[in-house]
């Protein structure tokens, strides 16, 4: 479903899948049919777009933006 979105994709291991865009790559671990749990790095300005994408694809989602030390939460998101 994110290739068809124009984004690119690889898989990275038997169970694990690397998608992305220009502004955003992210890592994607199958939790369980149900569930998929993502990773990685997004332009803080375009987090409510990947957020949108998200809502977009029907998936349920929670981002959360760290700040740069990995000490600071400085924003979540969740549908």
């Amino acid at each position: 479903m994110f290739v068809r979105a124009g984004w690119r994709a690889r898989a990275s291991s038997w169970t694990e899948y690397e998608v992305g865009h220009e502004w955003v790559r992210i890592g994607l671990v199958e939790a369980s049919p149900d569930e998929h749990l993502f990773s990685g790095i997004v332009d803080p300005s375009r987090l409510d777009e990947l957020a949108a994408f998200f809502a977009g694809l029907s998936l349920r989602y929670s981002i959360e933006l760290w700040s740069d030390d990995q000490t600071n939460l400085l924003r979540e998101l969740a549908g």
